[in-house]
């Protein structure tokens, strides 16, 4: 029976698109990998990946926890979405939440060099970007996180 959270009203079937993709690194087998989602927002998303994936290391990069004020001003004015997150801190702290804008390089760049492209990091085998839907922004996590994935991811 399909769960009906897993059916939404544009005709998305997660439980099927998720496992087909992700089913592979659900297993308690699988070598550590690194994992990355592109938007955050309110953290439930992230929060199932963790627990589907027990073998990640989890990042997730989002703007809404960025400082607050004007977008001219490389802010973000409409509040702390992932602050909501029951784990928010714990995330933060950990380096698995990563506050800023997605769609800038040199935020990507930082991130990578800083906190992925460690010497002991795991491969990064898999990148969800479900952010801004923008053309530009997908664009960029394409052309950015595309060639960091390992083979096979």
């Amino acid at each position: 029976m399909i769960n009906p959270k897993c059916r939404t009203g544009q005709g998305h079937f997660y439980h099927t698109l998720y496992n087909k993709w992700l089913g592979p690194y659900s297993t308690d087998t699988v070598e550590p990998f690194q994992f990355l989602e592109v938007g955050f927002y309110n953290g439930k998303g992230f929060d199932a990946y963790k627990e589907f994936m027990p073998r990640a290391e989890m990042h997730s990069m989002e703007i809404a926890c960025i400082e607050k004020g004007p977008r001219s001003e490389g802010k973000w004015p409409w509040g702390n979405f992932a602050a909501k997150n029951k784990h928010y801190q714990e995330y933060l702290d950990t380096k698995q939440l990563h506050c800023g804008d997605a769609s800038q390089y040199e935020f990507l760049h930082k991130i990578w060099t800083t906190e992925m492209k460690r010497p002991d990091a795991p491969p990064l085998k898999v990148v969800v970007d479900d952010a801004a839907h923008l053309a530009s922004h997908m664009a960029t996590t394409l052309f950015f996180w595309f060639p960091k994935i390992e083979p096979g991811g």
